[in-house]
């Protein structure tokens, strides 16, 4: 299974699907304890948008030498995998997303993965293109969200607008046994104000969840519908979904029309809990006051947003920006990629159409809360982040890895403590080409 030809989404899911069937597991290595600890993983993707390949490798180094996307374990992707690692560094957990499958690999060292388990979610929470994040060393959330128009005749979009139904999925994955819990639930009515929802207001994408206080809060992108047009517009509030964990049936919306946009990330995680059990959580959408794009850092306390904290990362830096996540460091300070709308965009890809796409130069900035600050880092030009899934903290360091489209780049590390704008360094990364980047560091 090592560096190969590309599958496509209908193997994937075949296989899947005969994963499934089967019982799912696969006797390997890890049944004898010989796991791998503490290394770095490195991830490589082909393609940004279609039919993708992602690659995984471990590094126990990452200060110093050469990586290259040429050796890697090819992890199962329709489209470009989510990937998730164990703290210890010694299990990787992956989904193939459209797909629906979790597997999960034991690491042995270098390119060396032995598949443990795979899990097919679709068949119990009903949709192929659910999320999956890692909440803790034992679980995960499997997630997913519809938001359906109501009318007062069903068959007659002219009638009376009722509201939307929102329905959810969602399972709650043992990271051990690689099995849903009971109680997973694939239809889960979603409550929000009455007022809100005769409004138009609809949760469409519901990602990056954390869990405190026996409560899962999932991020979530919110449209306002127009029933005379029939559309949804952008909305000019901020919403979070609330689940019971004891009893995913409970479920509640809370939000806050002091920042406008949506909580739920790409594949990056918008939300930390932090030291004192508060959830710092990522605010990116255009403010209609100005018709410009911001970026918030929000604070949600005691199960609601706390109005005295806004942490307003555009109006810091000086610049109109938006960004998909970004990566807790722990005593009030985080590290954040964002897009720079100030400056020319460029082209970094293709969309399933073969299209060409394009994107303004991300760049990276180091956040203070206790003081409020920002240094914008100092980082390559031409960077493309929006798919960048993951950026960890080890012994006071930060790490990621940042190459310019098209060319080689370096893991880049930050040293916590430091309001420093300059970093070191690290290891070469090779191999980008058009529509090949690195994903992340686990």
């Amino acid at each position: 299974m090592k560096y190969s030809i590309i599958k496509t989404a209908l193997a994937a899911f075949a296989m899947a699907l005969a994963l499934f069937v089967s019982c799912d597991k696969v006797e390997g290595p890890d049944d004898n304890g010989d796991s791998k600890e503490n290394d770095f993983h490195i991830a490589f993707a082909n393609g940004s948008e279609s039919i993708s390949g992602t690659l995984v490798q471990g590094v126990n180094d990452l200060t110093q030498g050469i990586i290259s996307p040429n050796v890697g374990w090819e992890l199962e992707s329709s489209r470009t995998a989510r990937i998730f690692a164990s703290k210890d560094g010694s299990t990787i957990y992956s989904l193939n997303y459209t797909v629906g499958t979790i597997e999960k690999l034991t690491y042995h060292g270098g390119d060396n993965y032995s598949k443990v388990t795979t899990i097919d979610t679709s068949i119990p929470l009903g949709a192929k293109a659910v999320r999956f994040t890692k909440i803790n060393e034992e679980i995960g959330s499997v997630h997913i969200i519809t938001a359906t128009a109501q009318y007062e005749d069903p068959n007659d979009t002219k009638s009376k607008y009722l509201g939307h139904k929102m329905v959810a999925s969602i399972g709650i994955l043992d990271l051990k046994t690689m099995t849903l819990k009971s109680g997973y639930n694939n239809n889960i009515i979603v409550d929000m104000d009455d007022e809100l929802v005769a409004e138009g207001y609809n949760i469409t994408r519901i990602d990056c969840p954390v869990l405190s206080g026996g409560k899962l809060l999932y991020g979530a992108a919110v449209s306002k519908f127009d029933p005379a047009t029939g559309k949804n517009s952008a909305t000019d509030k901020t919403f979070t979904l609330v689940i019971d964990y004891g009893d995913l049936s409970k479920t509640s919306v809370i939000y806050t029309d002091k920042v406008k946009g949506a909580t739920n990330g790409y594949r990056t995680p918008t939300q930390h809990v932090n030291e004192a059990g508060e959830i710092l959580q990522m605010v990116s959408g255009v403010n209609p006051a100005t018709g410009k794009n911001e970026v918030h850092i929000v604070k949600i306390k005691n199960g609601e947003y706390d109005e005295g904290f806004d942490y307003n990362l555009s109006e810091k830096i000086g610049k109109e920006s938006k960004s998909n996540g970004w990566f807790y460091a722990g005593n009030g300070i985080g590290y954040i990629p964002y897009e720079d709308l100030t400056k020319e965009q460029i082209q970094i890809g293709v969309n399933p159409d073969g299209e060409p796409t394009y994107s303004a130069m991300w760049k990276l900035a180091r956040m203070d809360f206790n003081k409020g600050t920002v240094v914008d880092l100092t980082v390559p030009d031409d960077l493309w982040l929006t798919q960048y899934q993951n950026a960890p903290i080890r012994d006071g360091k930060f790490y990621i890895a940042l190459s310019p489209v098209g060319k080689e780049g370096h893991v880049y590390i930050f040293d916590v403590n430091s309001e420093s704008k300059e970093g070191t360094k690290g290891a070469t990364i090779t191999g980008t080409g058009a529509d090949q980047y690195y994903i992340g560091i686990y």
